[in-house]
């Protein structure tokens, strides 16, 4: 597969931004196994490619589907590995089940590409962590896909955390009518390290809710462009939509970049977005400091602080510390940081 256009910008801004889309590398990865999308899937746009979409059906080397039929912890998951990974994985949540999932990747090296569909059914419930920490300089891509039906309830918690660049895509439909949507997420990049998000809530049902919260710190040359969309398309009535983005910008070298949208096809919704991005805070920097801190150690208790409410979050004790090791283990480069 040759590469290709990717995260693609649906309404375009000035293109010297280098945010309208992003060139994605083609994947020559043959697996042996196919995918299927659910029928609801092939009516909606997701992905960071329709190209992507259409390799990892054909061309998966890991494809689980997840019939969830009741009340189901299918625990901790390794994705773990050292080749190329294509992979693809289907959740169908039944009415009224609930579940919880946790995946992670901790690769030491290869290229990986994960395509995640989520269909929760009427008043059915799913709580899923996308973790990843990639120890070695992975090409990662994430395609993430949701549909959520009337009276349910998705809780999605991604990570990005890894070593290399990562491009994202995540499009969660509020398809039926009392849907909700909480979408968290946190990434720290680091070296010359690029992020190119998308993160987007579509409200299509009545009287449905969506939060987005998206927070993280650049530090050294990292680059991040984050491009975010609350739609209400007509017949959301009675709508809410929030989201919050926030970038910490830790050295003057680190640049980001943010284009939230919020979009309304109907005149009784109620949308709320924030977009911002800057140093510490001073003030607290200060506090710290006056009270024996060094600067890197202040540092990395501002941003536990940021991360917290995310990482705590995490049902599984054991993953939960890890994130946290990862954090410390990620902000203990900062040597050169000033005492």
């Amino acid at each position: 597969m040759k590469a290709h256009k990717g995260n693609i910008l649906d309404y375009k801004t000035y293109s010297y931004l280098n945010v309208n889309e992003v060139e994605v590398e083609g994947s020559e990865i043959k697996g042996d196994e196919q995918a299927s999308a659910a029928e609801v899937f092939k009516n909606y746009d997701y992905g960071i490619s329709k190209e992507m979409v259409e390799h990892h059906d054909m061309n998966s080397t890991i494809a689980k589907r997840y019939n969830i039929t009741c009340t189901k912890d299918l625990g901790v998951n390794r994705l773990d590995g050292d080749g190329d990974e294509i992979v693809t994985l289907d959740f169908d949540v039944a009415e009224n089940a609930h579940f919880n999932g946790y995946f992670a990747s901790k690769k030491t090296g290869g290229y990986r590409s994960a395509l995640v569909r989520i269909h929760v059914k009427k008043k059915a419930v799913a709580r899923l962590y996308f973790v990843n920490m990639d120890a070695s300089e992975v090409a990662n891509y994430l395609s993430l896909g949701a549909i959520v039906e009337e009276g349910a309830k998705l809780d999605c918690y991604i990570f990005h955390m890894g070593d290399g660049d990562e491009t994202s895509n995540v499009k969660c439909y509020l398809k039926g009518e009392n849907a909700l949507g909480n979408i968290q997420s946190i990434y720290l990049g680091k070296g010359g390290q690029s992020y190119d998000l998308v993160y987007d809530m579509i409200h299509e049902g009545i009287d449905t809710t969506s939060n987005l919260v998206v927070d993280g710190a650049l530090m050294d040359n990292a680059y991040k462009v984050f491009k975010s969309r609350i739609d209400f398309l007509e017949g959301s009535k009675h709508s809410r939509g929030n989201e919050e983005e926030f970038a910490i910008l830790l050295d003057s070298t680190a640049r980001s970049l943010s284009v939230p949208a919020l979009l309304s096809h109907e005149d009784d919704v109620e949308g709320n977005h924030a977009a911002s991005a800057g140093k510490l805070d001073q003030d607290m920097l200060y506090y710290f400091l006056t009270r024996g801190f060094d600067t890197e150690t202040a540092e990395r208790m501002i941003i536990d602080a940021k991360f917290a409410p995310v990482i705590d979050a995490v049902i599984y004790e054991d993953e939960r510390k890890a994130i946290y090791e990862e954090l410390e283990r990620i902000m203990g480069r900062r040597h050169h940081v000033a005492k």
